[in-house]
């Protein structure tokens, strides 16, 4: 009688086969993960072509001038000074504000899934405590606008979420993007950068994108107020929003430097997540590497201070050839000389 034949995979023959799918697995999924931090990224691209383009549109029904930061309310009618934030002072908010007017809308309020929020962003209240280095990767984090400081001060203040329907505002924006803003708001008039008079005239420090509209008096009796699309003298290298939150510390936005406000969310050229996405306020937007993001000028013991791996020669190769912080180069570049002669 013929004996039974039992056709099947041998032991040896199936870990054989298992060990090929696992290697392929572990071929696969960083490339699945890559393709999907790619997908982000370009996500994050996308929301921010559509907010330049609002930016664009704000200017544009507004006879030249550009969305502010925020308006800081006075701290009572007959205050004649505004220097502080606090509980009874209310900030409507850049992105509020575009939501509210129907330049960029956000399709649901506190949510991750707007055109303001980029994709990579942590999920943590990146200023909650304060500044982004009070909370483990703030600077990763993201602001809710309209906002009230929890006490009189500065941005190391605690800052809670509130809307102001009688403005308008009856939602909260989350948002995951810095604008490019000057802003002192926390101290008197004396709070310009180093080597500058207390007396120096608000042109001479104001000089970037946007600013805190209604933050005064300085020694001259001047209140910052709206900028306008005229004072830009090269659209297509001035950064306006990019990754990160919150505003201003312009000094600080490299890649580990103290209390930045950069969210550096994205694959760089080195395959870490070294680079940022930027709009410009010609309405395009662009990836930088962390080490071609622009810093405002300071002297390079000032950068290595605040953990920067920077040098001022550095700075002034970037903001005089690529992307810029400020809405004049050339005229910040011949500030800074004048007040800090001999600087390097």
């Amino acid at each position: 009688m013929a004996s039974r034949r039992f056709d099947g995979f041998t032991l040896v023959e199936l870990l054989t086969v298992i060990g090929i799918i696992a290697m392929l697995i572990s071929i696969l999924l960083p490339v699945l993960g890559r393709a999907q931090a790619a997908a982000r990224a370009t996500k994050c691209l996308s929301n921010l072509r559509q907010i330049s383009i609002g930016l664009v549109m704000y200017s544009s029904t507004n006879r030249g001038y550009i969305v502010p930061s925020y308006n800081l309310p006075p701290t009572s009618p007959t205050a004649s000074t505004n220097y502080t934030g606090g509980p009874t002072q209310p900030m409507d908010g850049w992105a509020a504000i575009l939501d509210r007017d129907h330049c960029v809308t956000a399709s649901a309020p506190q949510s991750n899934g707007t055109v303001f929020y980029c994709p990579d962003t942590y999920d943590i209240e990146g200023m909650a405590a304060g500044q982004t280095s009070a909370t483990p990767s703030g600077w990763q984090g993201w602001t809710d606008w309209p906002l009230v400081f929890t006490a009189v001060g500065g941005d190391g203040v605690p800052k809670q979420a509130q809307t102001m329907p009688a403005a308008g505002f009856n939602q909260l924006i989350r948002v995951g993007y810095w604008i490019n803003a000057y802003n002192p708001v926390g101290s008197g008039p004396s709070s310009t950068p180093a080597g500058y008079s207390a007396n120096d005239d608000f042109g001479n420090v104001d000089l970037f994108y946007t600013t805190s509209v209604g933050y005064g008096p300085n020694a001259k009796s001047q209140y910052l107020k709206l900028h306008k699309t005229s004072q830009i003298r090269s659209s297509s290298r001035l950064i306006t929003v990019a990754d990160g939150l919150y505003m201003g510390r312009q000094s600080v936005n490299g890649i580990g430097m103290t209390n930045t406000r950069i969210g550096y969310r994205h694959r760089g050229g080195d395959g870490r997540l070294s680079a940022a996405n930027a709009a410009f306020a010609d309405g395009h937007a662009e990836i930088i590497n962390a080490e071609d993001f622009p810093c405002s000028y300071a002297t390079t013991s000032s950068y290595s201070g605040n953990k920067g791996k920077t040098t001022l020669a550095q700075q002034i190769q970037i903001q005089t050839q690529g992307a810029t912080v400020y809405s004049d180069p050339e005229f910040a570049l011949n500030l800074f000389k004048a007040a800090n002669p001999g600087a390097n």
